[in-house]
């Protein structure tokens, strides 16, 4: 029995475009927007952030958690475009709005202060006061 030779080339095709593709990223879909304009949502995903129990979050809270220490260490200089976006809405919005929550993050998060100070003006030239 002959093999189709159009399969194959569109095996190969296939394979080739989605060993291209990037990876979705956990944080992809979350819904930012969703998160800061509900005041129980945004609490609740500041307490999973603050607290050492994972238990109380979500799987979206747990990967924002992992990833604050080096958000905190780079300035989010590695973000992605989007996430980087993201992280600023975020902060514009935590930084107004809930500062008592804020400088409990910064001090979880950055307990010397020398992240803060290393990335301050980064973050003012984008609209975020740290």
């Amino acid at each position: 029995m002959a093999r189709n030779p159009i399969f194959y080339c569109c095996l190969v095709a296939a394979v080739a475009v989605s060993a291209q593709a990037a990876p979705q990223d956990k944080l992809d879909n979350l819904d930012v927007d969703e998160i800061l304009n509900s005041d129980r949502l945004l609490k609740s995903y500041i307490q999973c952030m603050l607290d050492a129990d994972d238990g109380k979050c979500t799987a979206e809270g747990k990967e924002i958690k992992s990833r604050l220490p080096k958000v905190f260490a780079t300035g989010c200089g590695d973000c992605t475009p989007s996430h980087l976006e993201r992280a600023v809405k975020a902060l514009k919005h935590i930084t107004d709005k809930y500062p008592a929550e804020w400088a409990k993050l910064k001090a979880k998060f950055d307990r010397t202060g020398e992240y803060t100070k290393q990335h301050a003006e980064t973050w003012k030239q984008i609209g975020v006061s740290v």
